[in-house]
């Protein structure tokens, strides 16, 4: 069976960009028996779960929210940067897919589709050029590995503030722009996998904000493919779509996250999306002259007026527009 999960990152902010990550498994064919799916998958996916104890520290994968909690400026008891747990579990998938033996190019590697756009933003020059090493990961990536669950292939957008306004301007809106980012991602996963024939494929997704019904893009996303409606209601939507790569399932579930591939998605989304904040509060922070030092932002509302404020005489000065910064809408 051939298993796609993704989830994003960044959708409520107004800086920095918005992320969708996807995993892709293989894991044995589940029980047909649809009371026995979630058991079957819960079992496949255990080794992975964890939690795995690797040179003293506790690994485990949930949601992003919940293993990820201070601001991107804080720092560990041992000095090193608080998202270290999430790159520790980016850099250990992205070994065990193949994605990266030695080093993992954070944007050539995993966001190529928006390599261009994430160069042409000077504030995201740390990013563009990050990379990672993966060599100390093979412990975690041979616990990993004793599951049923294997990780074949991590993909990610990450869509910048001129992209994500290009699109609002075109006419899309905030949920639109996410659910058609997913399933663009969703396709390119389909699309890299070695797809056997009659092999089952299930794609399981967080819900998009507060949005029930996804026929229209997924149609849209696929051809315009007759897309079979399975459920659509408060707690799950699922589709099937014979797609022209491969029929499969997907569901939009509320706290989809709580599934531990979708969880995975969410640590490599939070992680690019820290990374990307990280760059972005470098870039300013280098450039700002007041004598109080600029304190950096997550890019969350309140927050990011604030840090707005404060750049403003940068902004004037390189010559950066809001329209090329800040997401509008």
């Amino acid at each position: 069976m051939l298993l796609i999960a993704t989830d994003e990152a960044g959708y409520g902010p107004k800086l920095g960009p918005l992320v969708i990550a996807g995993s892709c498994w293989r894991l044995p064919e589940p029980s047909d028996v649809a009371e026995d799916l979630a058991v079957d998958l819960a079992v496949a996916f255990s080794c992975v779960a964890g939690p795995a104890q690797i040179g003293g520290q506790r690994i485990v994968v949930d949601d992003s929210k919940a293993v990820f909690q201070p601001r991107s400026k804080a720092k560990s008891n041992q000095g090193a940067p608080a998202y270290g747990l999430l790159q520790q579990v980016v850099a250990a998938g992205c070994r065990w897919a193949g994605i990266a033996n030695d080093r993992l190019a954070l944007v050539d590697d995993l966001a190529q589709a928006d390599s261009n756009p994430i160069k042409q933003a000077p504030w995201l020059e740390l990013l563009a050029g990050e990379s990672v090493s993966t060599a100390g990961m093979q412990n975690l990536v041979s616990h990993w590995q004793s599951g049923p669950a294997q990780l074949c292939d991590l993909q990610a957008r990450v869509i910048t503030a001129s992209q994500f306004n290009q699109a609002c301007s075109a006419g899309m809106n905030k949920s639109d722009l996410l659910s058609t980012t997913t399933l663009s991602l969703v396709r390119q996963l389909l699309q890299r996998a070695a797809i056997a024939a009659g092999e089952r494929v299930a794609v399981f997704c967080d819900r998009h904000g507060g949005r029930r019904y996804y026929a229209g893009p997924l149609q849209a996303a696929f051809d315009g493919t007759l897309v079979q409606v399975i459920a659509e209601s408060k707690s799950e939507s699922r589709y099937r779509v014979p797609a022209p790569e491969a029929e499969f399932s997907i569901s939009f579930t509320v706290k989809g996250d709580s599934f531990t591939p979708v969880a995975y998605s969410s640590m490599v989304a939070k992680y690019l999306r820290e990374k990307a904040m990280e760059s972005i509060n470098a870039f300013f922070a280098e450039r700002h002259d007041a004598a109080t030092p600029l304190r950096p932002t997550a890019g969350y509302p309140v927050d990011a007026d604030r840090f707005l404020e404060e750049i403003q005489p940068i902004l004037q000065r390189e010559k950066i527009t809001r329209e090329d910064l800040v997401r509008l809408r």
